[in-house]
C-alpha cells in the first residue's frame, strides 16, 4: 500500500510478518544454512507449496518471486499478441512489449461480460494475462467464468495466465490451482511474499500441467527462503484464516468510513481498495506522512485514482482522522 505513517513502510499483508516464520528465519541464519546451497530446483518449497494448495508437486515450480515466474513464461511462450483487461498490474505490459508481442488492452472493471471482450481478441498465439483479485481495483473473477474462458481460449489456440498472488486474502477461494491439470493451456502464477509480508524473500510458483522444468533456474531459490518458507506453509493455513477474518471485518469500517468522508471508494474482495477523488489528494496526505499509491501510470487510470490498503486498525484510525482534519481545515477542499 501504500499508506505509510511518518515515512515508515508498511508490509503488505495487515497482520505483519507470522511471528513463527520470523523464528525460523532466525532459526536458519543461526544454524548458518547460508552457507548451503538450497536445493538443486527448490524441491523442498516445491513439496510444502503443493500441500499448502492441494495439489501434486509434479504440477507445481517455484521461482524467485513471481515476477521472474511471468518473464520466464512470457519468454518461453512468445506469444504474438497479449490481452491484458486493465486496469491491471502494470508489468503485464512491460512483459508483453519484453518479447514484442502486439499488445491489445481492453477495458474491464469487474461487471461486464468478460469472457466475451477477451475472446474477441483470442486467436492462435495470443496469450490472456490477468491479476485475480484484481491489482490494483481488488474486484474478484468467479472461477466458473474464467473456466469458461479458459475451455475458449483453448479452441482458439490461445493461453490464459492467471496471477493469484493476492488470493490469499480472499474469503470465497476461487483459485484455478485445483483445476490446472485438466487445462494444457492454463497457468497459475501466485507470489506468497504479500501473504506472508516477506518481499525480501522472493518466494513465487506457478501452476501448470505442461513440463516446464527447462525454465527453473539450478537454486531457484535461496537457502533461507526454503528453509523458513517450507516449514512454515505447513502451518500457515490459520494464519491465512485469521488474515481473511481480519480483511473481511476492517475493509468494511474503513471502507465506511472513507465514503462517510466523501471519497469515492470501489468494491474489492482483498486488503487493498481503489479510491477516487480529487488528484491533489496524495500531495496533500503526503504532508501529513502519509503515502496513498498513485495510480495514475496505469492504463487507463488518471490524476486521481488512488490504491489503499488495511493496516493494523491503530495506523487506520490515523489514517481517518488525517482524512477529517484535512476536510475541516481546507474547506476549499471538496470532500
Amino acid at each position: 500500500m501504500e499508506v505509510r505513517l511518518n515515512r515508515h513502510e508498511l508490509k503488505h499483508e495487515p497482520l505483519g510478518t507470522p511471528g513463527e516464520l520470523i523464528e525460523l528465519i532466525r532459526e536458519c541464519v543461526n544454524n548458518g544454512c547460508y552457507s548451503h546451497y538450497p536445493t538443486e530446483l527448490g524441491d523442498e518449497l516445491r513439496e510444502a507449496l503443493s500441500t499448502f494448495e492441494g495439489v501434486e508437486p509434479g504440477i507445481t515450480y517455484v521461482f524467485n518471486g513471481a515476477t521472474e515466474a511471468l518473464q520466464l513464461l512470457f519468454m518461453n511462450l512468445r506469444p504474438r499478441r497479449v490481452v491484458i483487461p486493465v486496469p491491471n498490474y502494470s508489468d503485464y505490459l512491460r512483459l508483453g512489449r519484453l518479447v514484442n508481442s502486439e499488445v491489445r488492452l481492453i477495458e474491464y472493471w469487474g461487471r461486464d461480460d468478460l469472457a466475451n471482450l477477451i475472446i474477441n481478441e483470442a486467436g492462435p498465439g495470443t496469450v490472456v494475462i490477468l491479476s485475480n483479485p484484481n491489482s490494483p481495483i481488488g474486484y474478484l473473477i468467479g472461477r466458473d467464468q474464467l473456466l469458461v474462458i479458459a475451455e475458449e481460449l483453448g479452441r482458439r489456440g490461445s493461453v490464459l495466465i492467471v496471477d493469484e498472488s493476492f488470493m490469499d486474502f480472499v474469503g470465497d477461494n476461487q483459485s484455478l490451482i485445483r483445476d490446472v491439470q485438466q487445462y494444457d493451456n492454463v497457468y497459475v502464477v501466485k507470489s506468497y511474499t504479500k501473504f506472508l509480508a516477506i518481499p525480501g524473500l522472493r518466494v513465487g510458483a506457478v501452476y501448470t500441467r505442461n513440463d516446464i522444468g527447462e525454465l527453473v533456474p539450478t537454486w531457484p531459490v535461496n537457502s533461507i527462503a526454503e528453509y523458513a518458507v517450507s516449514r512454515y506453509m505447513r502451518r500457515a493455513h490459520e494464519f491465512r484464516r485469521l488474515t481473511i477474518k481480519y480483511v473481511e471485518e476492517e475493509r468494511d469500517r474503513l471502507v465506511n468510513s472513507l465514503r462517510e468522508l466523501g471519497i469515492s471508494v470501489y468494491e474489492s474482495r482483498t486488503h487493498y481498495f481503489m479510491i477516487r477523488h480529487e488528484p491533489w489528494l496524495g500531495e496533500e496526505l503526503l504532508k501529513h506522512g502519509v503515502l496513498i499509491r498513485d495510480l495514475s501510470n496505469i492504463p487507463p487510470l488518471m490524476k486521481g485514482y488512488f490504491r489503499v490498503s488495511i493496516k493494523s486498525k491503530e495506523i487506520d484510525d490515523s489514517f481517518l482522522d488525517i482524512l477529517l482534519k484535512l476536510k475541516k481545515s481546507k474547506n476549499n477542499f471538496n470532500f
